[in-house]
């Protein structure tokens, strides 16, 4: 089974309604390992990884979020082929670190 990694941002209402959550349960369902936080810019960021099955049911789920957010637009970028996940799981990173 190809394994595929793929970088994303979500802009619009993002945060603040549950997005993150959104995300990681999303993740976990279809066995995609990354992580997710909240930009300053108001963006929700990250990374998965696993099957390219479940990568594209994952990436479609992003368009549209949980009811109560409002999804502007989601760009995907570093997407490559993967030998093996670099994540144990799935995370949502609380806070941002400048320089992280």
């Amino acid at each position: 089974m190809a394994m595929r990694t793929a970088d994303f941002r979500v802009s619009g209402k993002v945060q603040g309604v549950f997005f993150r959550a959104f995300v990681r349960n999303t993740a976990q369902d279809l066995r995609i390992v990354g992580w997710v936080k909240n930009e300053p810019s108001g963006d929700v960021v990250g990374t998965a990884q696993g099957p390219e099955d479940a990568l594209t049911k994952f990436k479609e789920a992003l368009h549209q979020g949980p009811p109560q957010a409002h999804v502007s637009g989601v760009q995907f970028s570093n997407e490559s082929a993967l030998e093996r996940p670099q994540y144990q799981g799935f995370e949502k990173v609380k806070n941002h670190r400048a320089g992280a």
